[in-house]
């Protein structure tokens, strides 16, 4: 009798101009992962003509490479498009995978048994697991699964239980929720997909707690990070020490006026597309 192929996994890679970094973390993922049934697409949004076709090397069975550079947000639909998976793993271009060879094999187990999942997070905040909301899971995984019904609270900025990094989102969630917010400006197009995620109340958010950090870890440097050389985080960088002397030394409010002051001020002259 000929055994049921498991469900078709999307491996979606999302890459801009990091073809160094890109190409180790999809042979990473080839080699570490043991999941009979997949489907590789990477969407790169418009480098240079050179690294494109060094991308047309790597073993994809779908590529987006458009001409234009035009946001995360229109680079991740593009690559959404391509996928034709029940699910989609989502890595960006610096995170390379570790194993254990198994660790797909449990978590699309998981999603099977509970329809009502909607992602499995890999990486990003350390959301808490709530020990006492384990999902169903056949004899075969051995790892737990539980539920994050919150996000992490650090105690000064917003986390979110949707992010960016290595996820794995079912086909239903992902048509319930929508496609990417196509914008220039890559915050604006997490944060709006964040919140979202935030304001739905259909699919529930997971983690292996084994697996948490573990699965896969990001290579990339400052150097090579295309959020960190924005203009607006240079500009917060060369601002921090005067940051933290108005932390210590003014009255709360005032501190928090003047920042909400320098964040306007940095915005508007991204906004001139002077600066990037």
């Amino acid at each position: 009798m000929k055994e049921t192929q498991p469900p078709l996994v999307s491996a979606l890679f999302i890459t801009w101009k990091r073809f160094d970094l890109l190409k180790p973390t999809v042979e990473s993922f080839l080699r570490n992962t043991d999941y009979p049934n997949l489907e590789l697409v990477i969407a790169d949004d418009g480098s240079p003509a050179e690294v494109q076709a060094q991308i047309r090397t790597l073993p994809a069975h779908h590529f987006s490479l458009p001409e234009k550079h035009r946001g995360l947000g229109a680079n991740n639909n593009a690559g959404l498009k391509l996928c034709t998976g029940k699910y989609i793993l989502m890595i960006q271009d610096d995170w390379l995978c570790h194993g254990p060879s198994d660790w797909l094999s449990n978590a699309i187990a998981v999603f099977e048994a509970n329809p009502d999942l909607g992602i499995i997070n890999f990486a990003g905040a350390p959301h808490p697991p709530e020990l006492s909301m384990p999902l169903h899971i056949n004899a075969e995984v051995k790892e737990p699964c539980y539920v994050t019904p919150r996000p992490h609270d650090n105690g000064t900025n917003e986390t979110f239980l949707y992010c960016d990094q290595p996820h794995i989102r079912s086909r239903a969630a992902l048509e319930f929720i929508g496609l990417y917010k196509e914008d220039r400006d890559q915050d604006k197009c997490e944060v709006d997909y964040a919140n979202r995620w935030k304001h739905q109340t259909r699919f529930r958010t997971a983690v292996f707690p084994a697996y948490f950090m573990q699965v896969f870890s990001n290579e990339g440097t400052a150097e090579q990070s295309h959020r960190l050389a924005k203009f607006r985080y240079r500009a917060m960088g060369f601002l921090e020490p005067a940051r933290q002397f108005g932390k210590k030394y003014a009255p709360a409010f005032l501190f928090r006026f003047g920042r909400w002051t320098v964040q306007k001020a940095v915005r508007a002259i991204e906004a001139t597309r002077l600066v990037r």
